[in-house]
């Protein structure tokens, strides 16, 4: 499926905005105003034949580490600087993993996306690969290294999942709340739906216990938000994966947010296209469009899909009826749709098809119990004056 192309006041007024920027933060370059550069590493994937190292260049606006931040303000500025980021386009880069060396160039948003050769003789799992930049003022900027994911012969699937009210309870369908979710709130200061972490790890383990199998992550969040999501995942102990996430504002694609959530079609098309060998677990929930798209996918990857799990956030009689003739659709297509209202239930059901071990029910079922408690107690404490 194509992407729709923008029209052309649409791309004329990113046109304008693109240059408006690049312009402006080389002459606050010249005049000593601007900050140096800083390369902001993602997680990248691949197979031993091809992988993609990714990463963005940008101002360093220095927000303060998780750690430093006590108050709702310091919470606020650091969610302010996430956001005005000012990206540096056309950047260059070198990338060394091993003795490999390749050369990059970032895009007009300041986002480097560089697929590769791996070396060889890789083993599955993270290999760290350095970045260094290059031009422009290179002098004084840090190297980075960043993550690539590696599947390996052992898999025996993989996991794609949504995050919000997937993994974190954001309130996606409620624009007040999400705002507050998404600019007020600390990693530190959020939990996850019960029992994530436990599932997420069995499925990461799979039926033999050592399968390694690779998890993605897909979310409507912005790309400023990577850095607190990655913090959040590694919070909670849920398995590490590439963040999927979407770029907000002007672009040459168009304007987001808005125009619905068909950037994760793209992003879900790309990881089983690269990882073309490998069956697929998909998850999401029933408040946006997971679903929808879900469906899509089955059809248009036929036998790849295991699952889909859909979590229950959202219980609408319309949307019910919605959902259940998405799932006639998912089971004509040869695959099967399952809602859940608990991560138990969906632990259950994978052990019950051979792709986890059924002891690992249990683990999820005790996490489940001990992230119930602690919301409890957090709700309580929100409750109490003072």
């Amino acid at each position: 499926m194509s992407r729709k192309r923008p029209n052309a006041l649409v791309r004329l007024a990113f046109f304008v905005e693109h240059h408006a920027e690049a312009w402006g933060w080389r002459i606050r370059r010249k005049l000593g105003l601007a900050g140096r550069p800083r390369i902001l590493p993602y997680r990248g994937y691949g197979t031993n034949g091809q992988a993609v190292i990714k990463a963005r260049v940008l101002e360093n606006r220095h927000v303060r580490p998780p750690w430093k931040r006590h108050t709702l303000l310091g919470s606020a500025i650091a969610s302010w600087k996430r956001y005005m980021t000012v990206e540096i386009p056309h950047a260059r880069l070198v990338a060394r993993w091993g003795e490999h060396r390749w050369e990059g160039t970032t895009d007009e948003e300041g986002f480097l996306e560089l697929w590769v050769s791996p070396p060889e003789g890789l083993k599955s799992g993270w290999h760290d690969v350095e970045l260094e930049l290059l031009s422009p003022a290179s002098q004084g900027v840090e190297r980075v290294r960043t993550p690539v994911l590696v599947a390996g012969p052992e898999a025996e699937y993989g996991i794609i999942s949504d995050i919000d009210d997937t993994v974190i309870v954001t309130n996606v369908t409620n624009f007040l709340k999400r705002t507050w979710t998404l600019f007020l709130t600390e990693h530190r200061t959020r939990l996850p739906f019960e029992g994530v972490d436990a599932f997420y790890e069995a499925l990461h383990q799979g039926r033999s216990g050592s399968a390694n199998n690779p998890i993605f992550y897909v979310s409507s969040s912005p790309w400023n938000l990577y850095e607190h999501l990655d913090e959040f995942l590694g919070l909670h102990r849920i398995p590490a994966g590439p963040l999927l996430l979407r770029d907000w504002g002007l672009s040459r694609h168009g304007f987001a947010p808005g125009g619905g959530h068909g950037h994760k079609l793209e992003k879900i098309r790309g990881v089983l296209g690269t990882l073309e060998s490998l069956p697929f677990i998909l998850i999401g929930d029933s408040g946006q469009e997971d679903a929808e798209h879900y469906r899509t996918i089955v059809r248009e990857f036929p036998g790849r899909i295991r699952c889909v799990y859909i979590r229950n956030v959202w219980h609408h009689s319309g949307r019910e009826r919605e959902l259940a003739l998405i799932a006639e659709d998912i089971r004509a297509a040869g695959s099967q749709m399952l809602m859940v209202d608990d991560t138990v239930t969906a632990a259950r059901h994978a052990a019950s098809q051979g792709w986890i071990r059924w002891r690992e029910v249990a683990e999820v079922q005790a996490h489940q119990q001990e992230d119930a408690q602690a919301r409890s107690l957090l709700d309580k404490l929100d409750r109490e004056p003072g």
